[in-house]
Formats: C-alpha cells, sequence, structure tokens
C-alpha cells in the first residue's frame, strides 16, 4: 500500500513537470511572434509555483540590438503601489502606524488644508482608492489637489492617494521612502535589484520605453521617487516580492486577512484589497491578488493565487504591452482566463454596428491632453485606430453614431462634438481631451 502510494506522488510530480515543461515550451515559440506582431522590443516573464520561483525569462533586445538579460532592468509604473502598501502594512504590524488614523496627522496638502473632508483621509482609504482625489491632480487642468468626493464612499483610482501617504510616511518617519523600503521591505524580501531611479542605475541592462510602432520614445530615464509609479526592478525580484507576500510577508494572520478582504466594489467578482485588486470566487477556492503598471511605453502585470502559492509576473517595454501579457496570462496561468475576464468585463454590453464613413471621419484627427500627450485617431474600416503618446494602438468599433468601443476590454470612447473626445473605463469617464 505504501509503495502504490509513492507511485500515485511520483506520477503525480511527473505530470506537474511535463505540464509545465510544456507551457515553457509553447511560451518560447509563440512570445516572439507576439512581440513582432504588436511591435514589443522586450518581453519579461517570470512563473511562481508551490511559492517558489521556476522559470525566468526575458525575450528581445535592449539598446543597440544587445540581447536581453534575464536581469534586465524594467520600470513598472503603478506595479510600484503593492510595493509602497506592503511596506505599510509592515509599519502597521510592528505598531509604528495606523490604518485608521487620518493623514493628517502627519502631513497637510496646502491645496486641501481647509477641506471638510481633510480629517477623513486614511491609509486605508489610499490602499483601497477610496480617497476621492483624482487619479493625479492634473487631470483637471488645474495641477490642484481636490475630492471629487468624501473619502470611503466609492471606488476610484488614484495615484495621488499614494503620494499623500509618501508625505505622510517620510514626515513621521524623517527618511525617504526609498530608505523605508530597502530596510522594511527589500531586504527580508531578499529584493537586491529594485530601487528608484540614481546615478548608479546601470542603463545597459534597462529596457527603454517604445511606442505602439516600436519606436523609442526619448523620455529621461531619470524619475523621482513616487509612491505610485516608476519603481525599477527585475522580473527575479518582483516574483520575490510575489511569494513573499503569499508566503504571509510577516504580516499576522489578521492583518493579512484585512489586505485581501474586500474594502470596496469595482464590479462583479472584483474590488480592492489592501493595496491590491482582488478577483474572488474562482473555482476550488482560490482568490487572486493583481496588479499591472501602465505608462508610457511600459505595460506590465503581475497575478498571484495565495491559496495554490502560484503566480506569474509580465513585464514590457511598449505601448501594446497589454495585449502580450493578456496571451501570456492566458496561456500559463491557471484560473488566468477568468481572472483577465473578471478584471476587463464591460460594465454595460456593446453590439457593434455600421454607421456612414462620413461620420467617422470628422473624428479623425490629433487630441491634445491637459499634459501635452497627444492621441492620433484614424479610420479603420468601419472604426477607428488610436494610437499615441502612452497609448496602445488599437481598434475599436461603433456601438452608435458617436460611442465606440475596444473588444474584450472595458474601455470606450465617445465623441460629443466634433472637438473633443471622452475616454471611458469601467463604465466611469476618466479623461476628456480636445481636437488640436
Amino acid at each position: 500500500m505504501k509503495a502504490k502510494l509513492i507511485l500515485i506522488v511520483i506520477l503525480a510530480l511527473m505530470s506537474n513537470r511535463s505540464q509545465a515543461d510544456t507551457i515553457q515550451t509553447s511560451l518560447l515559440h509563440t512570445v516572439p511572434e507576439w512581440m513582432a506582431e504588436y511591435h514589443v522590443p522586450c518581453v519579461g516573464i517570470g512563473l511562481i509555483e508551490d511559492g517558489r520561483i521556476k522559470w525566468v525569462k526575458v525575450f528581445g533586445n535592449l539598446q543597440q540590438g544587445h540581447p536581453a538579460s534575464s536581469n534586465t532592468l524594467f520600470n513598472i509604473a503603478s506595479q510600484t503601489k503593492p510595493v509602497v502598501a506592503m511596506l505599510t502594512l509592515k509599519l502597521v504590524q510592528s505598531g509604528q502606524w495606523d490604518l485608521d488614523e487620518p493623514l493628517a496627522h502627519f502631513w497637510i496638502d496646502p491645496d486641501i488644508a481647509n477641506d471638510p473632508y481633510l480629517m477623513k483621509l486614511t491609509t486605508r482609504m489610499v490602499l483601497s482608492h477610496q480617497t476621492g482625489f483624482p487619479n493625479w491632480r492634473s487631470d483637471n487642468g488645474l495641477d490642484k489637489l481636490h475630492f471629487n468626493f468624501e473619502p470611503g464612499t466609492r471606488f476610484s483610482y488614484s495615484g495621488e492617494g499614494y503620494e499623500y501617504l509618501r508625505h505622510a510616511l517620510e514626515s513621521k518617519f524623517h527618511q525617504s521612502l526609498d530608505q523605508l523600503l530597502d530596510t522594511i521591505l527589500f531586504k527580508p524580501a531578499g529584493m537586491k535589484d529594485t530601487h528608484y531611479w540614481s546615478e548608479k542605475l546601470d542603463t545597459n541592462r534597462f529596457a527603454m520605453w517604445h511606442n505602439g510602432q516600436g519606436n523609442r520614445y526619448q523620455t529621461a530615464v531619470q524619475t523621482p521617487v513616487n509612491a505610485a509609479d516608476d519603481l525599477i526592478t527585475t522580473i527575479e525580484d518582483y516574483c520575490r516580492f510575489g511569494t513573499y507576500v503569499m508566503n504571509g510577508a510577516g504580516l499576522s494572520d489578521s492583518l493579512y486577512a484585512d489586505m485581501v478582504k474586500p474594502q470596496v466594489k469595482v464590479k462583479t467578482d472584483y474590488y480592492r484589497g489592501l493595496g491590491w485588486g482582488l478577483i474572488k470566487n474562482l473555482p476550488n477556492g482560490e482568490y487572486a491578488l493583481e496588479h499591472g503598471g501602465s505608462d508610457i511605453g511600459v505595460r506590465t502585470m503581475a497575478v498571484f493565487l495565495p491559496k495554490s502559492k502560484q503566480g506569474i509576473v509580465v513585464m514590457t517595454n511598449g505601448d501594446n504591452g497589454m495585449f502580450i501579457s493578456d496571451r501570456i496570462i492566458k496561456l500559463a496561468l491557471t484560473y488566468g482566463t477568468q481572472v483577465l475576464e473578471t478584471m476587463n468585463k464591460a460594465a454595460n454590453s456593446h453590439e457593434r454596428i455600421t454607421i456612414p464613413d462620413e461620420i467617422i471621419k470628422g473624428y479623425i484627427g490629433e487630441y491634445e491632453q491637459n499634459n501635452g500627450k497627444m492621441m492620433k485617431v484614424e479610420q479603420e474600416g468601419n472604426g477607428i485606430k488610436v494610437s499615441g503618446d502612452g497609448i496602445p494602438t488599437a481598434v475599436l468599433y461603433p456601438e452608435s453614431k458617436n460611442k465606440f468601443f475596444l473588444e474584450g476590454y472595458d474601455v470606450q470612447l465617445e465623441f460629443p462634438d466634433s472637438h473633443s473626445l471622452i475616454i471611458y473605463e469601467g463604465g466611469k469617464q476618466i479623461m476628456k481631451i480636445n481636437k488640436k
């Protein structure tokens, strides 16, 4: 009987190893094809199994055609946020920080010093994106911070919230954010190749940014310390971070449970926890922690399954990288398809229709954002093709005479008149920009 059980275990292990080998072989074959299709020069992938890093591979070339190494450095944009969130939770664990204490006790932005909502702003609101702030204060064209709604009443993604938290942390502990991260998080997690930009950065290892046509942006590598953006790391280091989180990160059971508890609903089965997007109701009682990064020439994504200790990290240096990362996650991660379908499910159903070419031609042109970034709209059959600074090159199809949708994603464009367009994500308006 004992010998039979041993044989069953050995066969199961062999089956799992064979499946993993098949996935890796498939990735080795298909990823270069996807990179050519979407004009993305460099793609990094990390796979985690049983709470350990099992495979790291970086495809493509860096500067001057040099092959990308496994320790290629990527700017990970908003994937910075979960890292700062975990730093903050570790400070909570050690009794040095309180999730529900008003941040005004440590720092007050002059723009909201007299706002009645000031004392309602807490760390919990920041980490779950319930601050009431816009994503960035420049989004309103005034460059002044303000509350769009009362903190804690609903979800609205905000980088400003994380920057507010950074100021509060630095004020209390009299250390810069990068110093706090290095001492409290990076060293315990074994993250030796993660940092913000400095003069010491090995630019020969850095994956420079590229647009949707595969052309390099002339964007400066020098980026400031920011709690919401611009951390620089490797595939392996972010996998270390993921395994550290899935293995508890040194948090108590109660604090970890708070981290993965739905704090606010985004849509069906999709919530915000503390620092993470949270996908619930996966098969076998599983749930997922996720976070992506999106910036000019940057698209990254990580998904971790804490119960089965599986995970995937994908980093790219091109505006079209999201289309590649989604394909990789669907191929390589258990429940990857369900995770992405839950995240990308449209708030409303969309039906493709046909509209006159004359109407589409009225929308063609260049549109300028408040920050000076450009967006180009062209006709593509009976639809529109969009491209531009930090924008994936994609075709959207009409669902009405003035509204278009991106198939497979919860993104829509509306043209309220001939001089402007509105971008919607998750059924909510995120930006209105004018034709140049």
